[in-house]
Order: structure tokens, then sequence, then C-alpha cells
């Protein structure tokens, strides 16, 4: 099991520590939707999460096709 660790380097009432187990064989977008987690669990908004890293799964066919359309 490897770990994704956050140790707050001051006091706050925030958390001061957050750690998030994780399977060893974890790929990039799952590496991904962790590090999204870890950042709500610091208090980040859905927004600038969002804003931050975009989506977390891949895009498929239908989806890449409807942003063509799109323009």
């Amino acid at each position: 099991m490897d770990k994704i660790e956050y140790t707050r380097g001051t006091y706050s009432k925030e958390a001061q520590k957050v750690v998030l187990e994780v399977r060893e064989d974890l790929d990039i977008h799952e590496f991904k939707t962790m590090c999204k987690r870890l950042a709500a669990s610091l208090g980040y908004s859905a927004d600038s999460i969002k804003e931050a890293f975009g989506s977390t799964r891949p895009k498929s066919g239908t989806d890449k096709m409807k942003d063509i359309l799109k323009g």
C-alpha cells in the first residue's frame, strides 16, 4: 500500500495532516482523482479544483466528438 500524504507546515484550525492510502498500481488518472480528493480535504472549493485539474476521466470518443461539434 502506498500513501499520498500532506502535512501542514504551520498551525491552523484546519487539518494538520491528511494521509490517503492508495494501491501500488495506481494509474495516472486514478492518481489525478486522488490529488483532487486531497485538495478537497484541505478545503479547496469544488470550482477551484475543477479549474486547476479539469476533468478526472479521459474523454471518450463521444465526448471528443461533442467538443469538435461545439467548435
